[in-house]
């Protein structure tokens, strides 16, 4: 849980640095939408349902605090549902952004040998469909906090009358949220680790139709047919795995939310009691019943958007570890400066050993080579035998292995 909030703050905090005050205003605009508005009009309708019901003649000086507090109440719900709507999709763009500028700075700080590991081929194939994740967990975030908030003032309005309503309700939520959670872990792993390769070989055949190279030949060899049969056998594997861990779970999550209507139906059946009964009025009839409502909207909520956010913890984390990534060649605090003199300065290969990181064999083998000052040279040899690595280290996009070279 404390992973799944903590992100929650990280991508909040993402937010805020990419647009600012209009992130928080965003939430509140959320928030009074999606709760207080609801719950302040539901207190005017339940308060004029009890003046209606006590039988005498209203006129609106009776009710004008009411009036006036609907129309300040809606007003501001214009205002801030206007900009959500105006501004929303400029500051998820804005957002985008600027993630794709963080990715970048860090790309500019990462060397060659990070690069060439194949693990970080893999993260970076992944990176975009973790950034659509990021903001669909920064909006999942939001979301539980409107959940919490919906929550917490359902149970406290509730808990004057009938105070067993919330913990009825949240046990009668637990099987949907089990349902939920159990289906987002089968099915997770379709939307980023089990797309990356159709991504990585549908974007190759893309590159391979687009570039001027190797278009040509595209045509020439009439071998667009073969690659587009690549990209819809790679697809119709991945749809169908797709399928299989998703469709299962429909039956599961129906059962389960015929059983949370049921208890809901239960409450509302001790509510309508109550009414006939003569111990509840029109007007807090009301006020119980769509608090009711939104006590099991929200619990389901709670648990709902917890489930999500917990799912996808592990695709977040990629992002992070991402930004994390450390460079495989460190330079020194204080590197030795190439001497003035000779110039151009002598170039020596001792005893050099040397063989790329995770693999068993040497490309190189106790080499030893001196350039001279001046001296033009040729590397020959055939593929693999070690000329574009001797390139590498003397540029030092790897370290040696053994021995050294100045």
């Amino acid at each position: 849980m404390r992973k799944s909030l903590n992100y929650g703050f990280k991508a909040l905090n993402l937010a805020w640095q990419a647009n600012g005050f209009y992130a928080l205003l965003a939430v509140f605009s959320q928030l009074y939408e999606s709760t207080l508005y609801p719950l302040i009009q539901v207190i005017l309708l339940s308060k004029f349902l009890d003046l209606l019901g006590q039988g005498e003649n209203l006129t609106f000086s009776d009710i004008g605090w009411m009036i006036i507090v609907y129309l300040l109440a809606s007003l501001v719900n214009l205002a801030l549902k206007s900009f959500l709507d105006v501004k929303e999709s400029f500051l998820q763009t804005q957002q985008d952004s600027f993630i794709d500028l963080q990715i970048s700075k860090k790309l500019t700080e990462l060397d060659p040998a990070t690069f060439e590991k194949p693990e970080f081929q893999d993260l970076l194939a992944q990176l975009e469909g973790i950034k659509g994740t990021l903001q669909a967990h920064l909006l999942r975030f939001v979301a539980l906090i409107d959940a919490v908030f919906k929550f917490i003032t359902a149970a406290v309005i509730l808990s004057f009358i009938f105070p067993l309503f919330a913990p009825i309700i949240i046990i009668a939520t637990i099987p949907s949220y089990i349902a939920w959670d159990r289906f987002r872990v089968k099915t997770w792993p379709y939307y980023v680790e089990k797309r990356s390769t159709v991504t990585r070989v549908t974007q190759y055949i893309k590159n391979l139709l687009s570039s001027d190279s190797t278009s040509k030949e595209a045509i020439i060899f009439k071998t667009g047919a073969v690659l587009l049969g690549k990209i819809k056998k790679e697809q119709k594997s991945y749809l169908s795995e797709f399928a299989k861990a998703n469709d299962p779970w429909i039956i599961s999550i129906t059962l389960a939310r015929v059983f949370q209507f049921g208890v809901f139906a239960y409450t509302q059946y001790l509510n309508i009691s109550r009414v006939l009964q003569g111990a509840l009025s029109i007007g807090q009839f009301t006020l119980i019943f769509q608090q009711s409502l939104n006590l099991t909207v929200s619990a389901e909520e709670i648990l709902n958007q917890y489930s999500s956010m917990s799912a996808r913890n592990k695709y977040l984390d990629k992002f992070f570890d991402f930004l994390d990534t450390k460079k495989v060649i460190n330079t020194p605090s204080k590197p030795l400066a190439i001497p003035n003199k000779p110039a151009p300065p002598i170039i020596e290969f001792k005893d050099l050993s040397f063989r790329y990181p995770g693999t068993e064999r040497d490309i190189l083998k106790d080499f030893n080579l001196t350039i001279k000052s001046g001296e033009k040279i040729a590397l020959v040899g055939e593929n693999g035998a070690g000329k574009t690595t001797l390139i590498k280290l003397l540029l030092r996009f790897y370290d040696v292995t053994e021995g050294e070279f100045r």
